[in-house]
């Protein structure tokens, strides 16, 4: 059985979430639109005043295992503030790898 863990991504994520965002492109058809590059989700994303939010899931390798945990989605958000309903919330994007989706049941 696989876990997954949902944490924050950190800037070491950038690699892997951006093949998410290319796969999601692919699906969309729209692979020509992604002009977003590795350095810019570190710089856009990480520092004193991010331009957005992520939280990656990961697979994590069942115990005594050698493997890394395994990206396998992410939801990628930012903060907006609403002259007449205040602060909100925009989920730019959520993907999870086809394989992945689902459960048991």
């Amino acid at each position: 059985m696989d876990f997954v863990r949902i944490r924050e991504a950190k800037e070491g994520d950038c690699g892997n979430i951006l093949r998410l965002i290319r796969e999601l492109a692919e699906y969309e058809k729209l692979s020509d639109q992604v002009k977003i590059s590795e350095e810019a989700l570190r710089a856009d994303g990480f520092g004193d005043n991010p331009f957005y939010h992520c939280l990656v899931a990961e697979i994590l390798p069942d115990p005594g295992e050698p493997q890394e945990p395994c990206v396998v989605g992410y939801g990628l958000y930012y903060f907006i503030y609403s002259t007449w309903k205040g602060r909100n919330i925009y989920l730019e994007d959520i993907y999870v790898k086809p394989q992945y989706r689902g459960g048991p049941g």
